[in-house]
């Protein structure tokens, strides 16, 4: 993002009440008659900053520029906010869907030989083939090595390599193309080593049939087991990994035999996908719905004592009851609520947020998200531009040691949003952003000295009950 950084000298200087023009003004064609709106205008800065400063006065001089989003153009590539297709086959029209999404500027697609029993696949493949899409302009991504299993089940036919190298043609068929950008076994079998697991995606790569080759739902023990053999024998190591993250932190497995990475035990392990350039693409960021509608399973509408109730493996009442069951708990209540307040403040929606905090997480997080309507698509899209500030993340994110955080004061984020109005009111958009450039509002970056007063005064409010003798 560009700081804008303005020097005394480059400010107009006042003299006997007027505004006397630098001689690089002037030989830009300003002249006498300019000096008492250039007079007026300086006034009213001066006036703004007074107000923001008082605003900001009781909490420290950079209050304003806190628990925020804050935007800046293209910020992160496109390709990290990825269209999922898990729902294509069951969509009154699907086609429009993936035209709507390709039109919205979505170029990734994330596909799997499970959805909808390969339905989704073959929707894909004939939208590209009746649109005349450009392959070149697409990444797609596909998952497989599940047969027909549907829900991971642990004890299901044991794969073979015959049997991965029918399924995966039957993918490319369904496509109807030659080679994938990200091939991805969909779940892990530990019956099976990790070396042949390797030399099969590899096959692929020597193919041509695949430009990259991943897993999903792999623990972090044995990722590191097929990367660390394929780095050994000089093959191509798997380049992603596609777990659960969310700001909805699941205290039980959702789903059978996936993996999530969104507890603070894995923080070391998201470090270490960074350090080794592996990707993260993350299923199930908004939680089902938990933290997309703020009002979704209220806590005292959810009964955990009918979690381990016996019901239907597949049916919509063992869906229900593992999703709140992994999702319905006091702290990600809390998360919710503090999320939904940064929204609010700062005019976004708390799916926004909820997708912002793994794609704040580090540049090797991507999320995958599916919708069929075209308004949560353009909000989707516009997350290129936005990020949250370190407080905001800190904040939602909570103790690390697990002990409750208490959400920020509401005098501290009605200070922080009132600063801004304040702007907004008085100078309108266009005056509004000549004001920023003058290092003011909450759009723009702190330098590290700012950002470390800030960080000492939030976690003064989330850790002071929480000091230990």
């Amino acid at each position: 993002m560009k700081q804008f950084r303005t020097s005394h000298a480059s400010l107009p200087s006042l003299q006997d009440g007027r505004v006397s023009l630098s001689p690089s003004r002037v030989g830009r064609g300003w002249n006498a008659k300019r000096n008492n709106t250039a007079s007026s205008r300086f006034r009213s800065f001066a006036t703004i900053a007074f107000a923001v400063c008082f605003c900001m006065g009781s909490y420290g001089p950079q209050m304003a520029f806190a628990f925020a989003v804050v935007k800046k153009t293209n910020h992160r590539p496109i390709h990290r906010i990825v269209f999922g297709t898990a729902a294509l086959s069951t969509a009154e029209n699907p086609m429009s869907i993936l035209d709507a999404a390709y039109e919205k500027g979505f170029r990734r697609f994330d596909l799997a030989r499970t959805y909808g029993a390969g339905e989704s696949e073959r929707i894909f493949g004939e939208w590209m083939e009746q649109r005349g899409i450009d392959r070149t302009d697409l990444d797609i991504i596909t998952k497989g090595g599940m047969g027909k299993d549907k829900y991971g089940d642990p004890n299901r036919p044991l794969l073979t390599r015959e049997g991965f190298h029918e399924e995966f043609a039957a993918s490319l068929n369904a496509l109807k193309t030659d080679t994938v950008d990200l091939y991805m076994y969909h779940r892990d079998d530990p019956r099976i080593p990790v070396e042949e697991f390797v030399s099969w995606a590899n096959e692929l790569i020597v193919a041509g049939q695949a430009k990259s080759w991943g897993v999903s739902n792999w623990s972090y023990e044995r990722f590191r087991l097929a990367h660390d053999f394929a780095i050994t024998n000089d093959m191509a190591p798997p380049c992603a990994n596609s777990p659960q993250f969310s700001l909805a932190s699941p205290q039980c497995e959702i789903w059978p035999t996936t993996q999530s990475i969104s507890g603070h035990e894995h923080t070391e392990q998201i470090e270490w996908y960074e350090e080794n350039d592996v990707e993260l693409l993350c299923w199930e960021v908004l939680a089902k719905g938990f933290m997309a509608k703020p009002d979704l399973w209220q806590e005292e509408d959810v009964d955990p004592s009918t979690f381990d109730d016996p019901v239907e493996i597949g049916s919509p009442e063992w869906r229900l009851q593992r999703l709140q069951k992994a999702y319905c708990n006091p702290e990600n209540y809390r998360r919710r609520h503090v999320a939904t307040q940064l929204a609010e403040k700062f005019g976004g929606k708390l799916s926004q947020i909820a997708m912002l905090y793994p794609l704040c997480t580090g540049k090797h997080v991507s999320v995958i998200f599916g919708s069929t309507n075209t308004k949560h698509m353009e909000d989707m899209i516009s997350l290129q531009h936005l990020y949250l500030d370190d407080e905001a993340m800190m904040i939602l994110k909570g103790n690390p040691e697990g002990l409750p955080v208490p959400t920020p004061p509401q005098e501290l984020i009605d200070a922080t949003a009132a600063s801004n109005n304040v702007i907004k009111s008085a100078f309108g958009r266009k005056k509004q952003r000549a004001f920023s450039k003058l290092g003011f509002g909450v759009e723009t970056e702190a330098d590290k000295g700012k950002k470390e007063s800030t960080k000492s005064l939030f976690r003064l409010y989330a850790f002071k009950n929480n000091t230990k003798d």
